[in-house]
């Protein structure tokens, strides 16, 4: 076998304890993820023009984090973090991996909280959108999902299923490692049904559901029906792009409802969130997502390729209604979802930490600082500090001269709109220091070493 499966004295070793197949209180887990949706797009978020009852309503129920980062600004590198617990350069993904069939992805030795959480008893599906690689053993199946259901490519046309964006046009639409057809159908609507099914079969429980939309990534295609509903809007493509939006909350809603009548919501842990900001691709529709105030857009390390909207609800655990407003990442995730299995990892396993205390009792962030690289930029965020080398602009051009190296307050400038690194050089020494100490911690980090 490729995978080095965890032995029951090394799960015995690093669970404290290991949790019975019927310990109380062990939740299931469904995790939401959009692609491309801005920080600014959940009513929740401020939005004035989007329509996400389900979604607005999850918030209510749980705590919304308004300072939540995504570990990359690109969806491969994303995705890649909030599977293993570690930054993208430590998950052995620090890029977008290639849609074309049979390309390596994320290496195979890398744990995903998935083949984390099997040794558990949980049952694991995803269903929707992969971008982790297609090459055998890089596929969901080979990464600890019993289950799949969607697609390995970046994006594909929502009707026909097939990537268009690249020759050769490739159909990608699979059931495990199988393709199948199924022409004409709405993704989201597949990505909803298969979602439902693998609740009912799995009720009893504990199951692990990663449910990885497509939208509001191009191409904004949406039910007629959702179409004319924002056709009033005064921007055509925000208007599809809001229709894309109501297509996932009413998915969503389905799911939660299929939670709710099968009576088992209350020991489900939820989470949703975006892969990073909003884009600004001309291959789409241009900039029509909101990044809310800040700056910068999907590919930049600027906080509006960063900073992604965050949902998270566990019933008796986090409290209805509450906000967060501390720093946070998506690498947290799978620390905290091991956690609340009742499991826990090897030393080192996580860049990421639990985060347990943050949503149950409003603890300090566990993070001092964050960092970033992506495709020759670098960023390090410390408190109120920021400091991007290299940024990107939001048509993804690199920013040149002094700017090149800019350093905001985010306390005082949460849009970074002024650079002020020639002001305090001390800082922009320091933060150069942590992102370097940072960058070595994390080269060749990330394997499996049980």
């Amino acid at each position: 076998m490729r995978r080095l499966i965890l032995s029951a004295a090394a799960l015995a070793a690093w669970a404290s304890p290991l949790i019975a197949d019927d310990a109380p209180g062990r939740p299931n887990v469904v995790v939401f993820l959009t692609d491309d949706q801005g920080y600014g797009d959940l009513g929740c978020y401020a939005s004035k023009d989007l329509q996400t009852p389900n979604i607005d309503r999850l918030a209510t129920q749980g705590a919304r984090f308004t300072t939540w980062y995504s570990a990359a600004p690109v969806c491969s590198a994303s995705r890649a973090a909030l599977l293993t617990g570690r930054s993208p350069q430590g998950a052995g993904v620090p890029g977008n991996v290639s849609s074309y069939p049979g390309e390596p992805g994320m290496p195979p030795d890398r744990f995903t909280i998935a083949e984390r959480l099997k040794p558990l008893g949980y049952a694991t599906a995803a269903v929707g959108k992969w971008h982790l690689g297609s090459a055998p053993g890089a596929t969901p199946n080979g990464q600890g999902f019993d289950r799949f259901f969607g697609f390995y490519a970046g994006c594909v046309d929502n009707y026909s299923h097939t990537f268009y964006w690249d020759a050769p046009h490739v159909h990608d639409l699979r059931r495990d490692d199988r393709e199948v057809h199924e022409d004409g159908t709405y993704l989201t609507d597949i990505v909803t049904r298969e979602a439902v099914r693998f609740v009912d079969e799995h009720r009893d429980g504990p199951f692990f559901l990663y449910v990885a939309y497509n939208l509001p990534h191009y191409p904004l295609q949406a039910p007629q029906r959702l179409v004319q509903k924002f056709a009033g809007l005064p921007n055509p493509s925000r208007a599809r792009y809001a229709a894309t939006l109501a297509a996932v909350d009413e998915s969503v809603g389905t799911v939660l409802a299929s939670l709710d009548e099968r009576r088992i919501a209350d020991r489900t842990l939820v989470v949703f969130l975006s892969d990073h900001g909003a884009t600004a691709e001309l291959r789409g529709d241009g900039p029509v997502g909101d990044n809310g105030p800040f700056r910068g857009r999907k590919f930049s390390l600027f906080d509006g390729g960063l900073r992604v909207p965050c949902i998270v609800r566990r019933p008796g655990v986090v409290p209805a209604g509450a906000t967060r407003e501390q720093v946070a990442c998506t690498y947290d995730l799978a620390p905290t979802i091991l956690a609340a299995a009742g499991g826990s990892a090897e030393p080192g396993a996580f860049e990421g930490t639990d985060i347990s205390a943050v949503l149950a009792a409003d603890a300090p962030s566990p993070h001092a600082s964050l960092a970033w690289s992506s495709s020759g930029q670098d960023a390090v965020r410390e408190g109120r500090w920021k400091l991007v080398r290299n940024g990107r602009d939001d048509q993804n051009r690199p920013i040149t001269g002094p700017d090149a190296l800019f350093l905001a307050d985010l306390e005082a400038d949460p849009g970074e709109s002024k650079n002020l690194a020639a002001e305090h050089p001390e800082v922009v020494e320091r933060l150069t220091k942590v992102h370097a100490e940072w960058a070595r911690k994390v080269a060749g980090a990330g394997t499996k070493t049980p």
